[in-house]
């Protein structure tokens, strides 16, 4: 695994000065970080910021001080462009889960016109997702609605990946995939792939750069 010393490429994603805090917790106190391509592995225990730093960097909380910036945009002047750089796969359920997964994927290639769908399409047969396709996401399994966002976030095309406990409620064989899927992460220089997990992910690790949050936090 690598350690935590910079990383020597050019970022893809900046974090300058970020201060959060909660009404009852502090998290961040001005922390500064540069994201490269390839995978990196956020760890801590409960609590510790994991899902608060996703959800900073992908926009769906504001920083009380610094500034964020996926490729050069800067999420505070450039919000919308800055979203469709960075494709954030969270914890709870996938949003219009009236929708079907053929429809979800239709609706985000709009918002993402760099999406792969050949790669799609391979995620769609790794996550077993072909009997489900076509009904309302509402009526499908806490795993499965896992995995069609798992599915979109990987083929969007986007320069930033977030992906919060991504291994959470899925079965053997989709575990698999996720890990694979995550190794090819690793080795690719044009991407940044974020990833918080408390669980192994396989043989990405040793490839991984890593972000200890408990260090941080000292």
């Amino acid at each position: 695994m690598m350690d935590e010393a910079q990383p020597t490429q050019t970022p893809l994603l900046h974090v300058k000065g970020l201060t959060f805090s909660y009404p009852q917790r502090h998290v961040f106190t001005r922390w500064s970080h540069d994201f490269s391509g390839g995978l990196t592995w956020i760890r801590g225990s409960n609590g510790s910021g994991k899902s608060t730093l996703l959800k900073l960097l992908a926009g769906a909380l504001a920083p009380l001080t610094g500034s964020i910036a996926a490729q050069g945009i800067d999420i505070q002047s450039q919000p919308l462009h800055y979203r469709r750089q960075v494709f954030w796969c969270g914890p709870g359920p996938v949003v219009f889960d009236h929708l079907t997964p053929t429809e979800y994927f239709g609706f985000m290639a709009s918002l993402y016109a760099q999406r792969d769908g050949h790669a799609l399409a391979r995620h769609v047969e790794g996550f077993e997702l072909g009997p489900f396709v076509h009904s309302p996401l509402a009526t499908l399994s806490t795993g499965t609605q896992r995995k069609v966002w798992l599915a979109m976030a990987l083929s969007a095309g986007t320069s930033v990946t977030l992906l919060d406990e991504p291994l959470n409620a899925l079965d053997a064989k989709s575990a698999a995939h996720l890990r694979t899927c995550l190794a090819r992460a690793a080795q690719d220089p044009g991407r940044a792939c974020l990833v918080a997990s408390h669980e192994d992910l396989g043989a990405a690790t040793a490839q991984a750069h890593l972000l200890d949050l408990e260090l941080i936090r000292k």
